[in-house]
């Protein structure tokens, strides 16, 4: 069930002894309900701690924005950091506890458990496929440095469909060549700059016959030892010591 912001700021109006974290979108539920168990395993946390889920990112910036409606509720808002990954995050915005990488998927990719179910001569193709997935995702972060705008919702399949950028999908973005210095932070850091989405959509191209899912990767992230996720989880509770 989906709410509107005027029913959500409501909502967070009426007297309540929970703690919420209030989130983005549905599609990452499940990482959010690990992290909902773990922050609630926390001995500095006295209340039970629930996850909301809002419509997506500009709602949770329109309901941040807002918070003067219900300042007596406990709430601490999380959300990814998109382009701002790249930019920074704007300073009116810094009460917001934002993901380490570009995603919550970045933070639930865990590099050294995910990449050693490949083989080795998988592991060769992942690496120079994220190579070429890094020249297309630096000209996006390029465009909407350049416009403001960027078309970051396309898939693995469409972009590198054979391991290599797609000659026919270049032409239809218009594909001109990004700052190699762009390139290069993104390839050498995709674990935290890759789009989230991508990189688990490229792993899963050589662990689909070992009957992995995106769902299955994207929760273990979660559930194992991570201190990506550790960290952001301490960062919840360290935002509802605050309350006093």
């Amino acid at each position: 069930m989906s709410y509107s912001v005027e029913e959500i700021i409501s909502s967070l109006s009426k007297s309540t002894s929970l703690l919420t974290v209030l989130v983005e979108g549905k599609d990452d539920a499940l990482v959010y309900r690990c992290i909902e168990d773990k922050l609630n395993a926390l001995v500095s946390i006295d209340n039970k701690a629930d996850i909301f889920i809002c419509g997506g990112r500009l709602d949770l910036i329109e309901i941040f924005e807002s918070r003067e409606k219900f300042k007596n509720t406990k709430v601490v808002f999380l959300a990814d950091k998109d382009m701002w990954f790249f930019e920074g995050v704007p300073r009116e915005y810094e009460d917001i506890v934002f993901t380490d990488g570009y995603s919550i998927e970045n933070d639930a990719y865990v590099e050294s458990v995910f990449n050693n179910l490949l083989s080795k001569d998988d592991n060769k193709i992942f690496e120079n496929l994220i190579k070429e997935l890094s020249v297309w995702f630096a000209f996006e972060v390029n465009r909407y440095k350049e416009t403001g705008d960027s078309k970051c919702d396309v898939s693995v399949d469409r972009i590198c469909p054979n391991n290599v950028f797609c000659p026919d999908f270049k032409k239809s973005i218009n594909f001109v060549d990004p700052p190699q210095d762009l390139v290069d932070l993104i390839c050498t850091e995709y674990t935290r700059a890759l789009r989230g989405k991508n990189l688990f959509q490229a792993l899963l191209r050589f662990l689909h016959k070992n009957t992995f899912s995106y769902h299955t990767l994207l929760t273990l992230g979660a559930k194992l030892e991570n201190p990506k996720i550790d960290m952001l989880i301490n960062r919840l509770s360290s935002k509802f010591q605050e309350y006093g």
